[in-house]
């Protein structure tokens, strides 16, 4: 038995590698996209504003979090804890690894400085969005459960029914739910302005549990 669960190990870690190999690049490509979209408009969007924008997105946002969470069952005051998590977060992301220092050595001797305080500021603004979406999990965790519940109810209705079976369907959406949930994370940590947590995780997390309902529901197989 330990040799046969020491073999199962063994076969799970490269899938743990692939997932976390997908996580970061996500993580890294929403960053640059976010200072970049940034940058851009202040090129060409709202060039009057210039850092100021990125600087009212982070007030807003921070204020949503504020006024809208106020209690939770397990973290208590959730606007609290989060602003603990997102100084954490920028303290390992940014300070840590001395990209903030960069950032402003690099606009004092360019003289990019208001491109540079852009910068800074979005990668505040990514860091609370990360908290949000990493207080969210559970409710993605509710939905994907209430998903597959329901598909594998549908799954054996059909099957009972005498219902037909189509494999295809199953194979082509098993890989859907991730590639749904990274999408979500990607367009939120990346938009170019500010937006209520609720707007995007509700829809994503319903989005999400459709799709492991679907997956479950085409399961051809037994699962016995």
């Amino acid at each position: 038995m330990p040799a046969r669960e020491g073999v199962r190990e063994r076969a799970a870690e490269p899938a743990r590698r692939a997932r976390r190999g997908r996580l970061l690049p996500m993580l890294a490509g929403s960053v640059v996209a976010a200072v970049v979209i940034e940058w851009i408009g202040m090129v060409f969007w709202w060039p009057e504003e210039g850092a100021a924008h990125s600087a009212r997105m982070l007030a807003i946002e921070t204020g949503y979090l504020n006024r809208d969470f106020v209690e939770a069952a397990f973290v208590g005051r959730p606007a609290e804890t989060m602003a603990r998590a997102r100084e954490a977060v920028w303290r390992w992301t940014m300070e840590w690894t001395g990209a903030a220092s960069a950032l402003g050595w690099l606009g004092e001797r360019s003289g990019l400085g208001e491109f540079a305080r852009a910068a800074l500021t979005t990668l505040e603004l990514f860091a609370v969005r990360l908290t949000v979406l990493a207080f969210s999990l559970p409710v993605f965790g509710v939905f994907v459960l209430c998903g597959l519940a329901t598909g594998l109810s549908m799954r054996d209705i059909r099957r009972w029914s005498a219902g037909r079976e189509f494999g295809g369907v199953h194979h082509a959406v098993r890989r859907l739910p991730g590639r749904v949930l990274a999408l979500g994370c990607f367009a939120y940590l990346s938009l170019p302005f500010a937006i209520h947590p609720t707007a995007v995780v509700l829809p994503s997390a319903t989005l999400l549990g459709a799709v492991c309902a679907l997956a479950a529901g085409t399961f051809k197989k037994y699962l016995t």
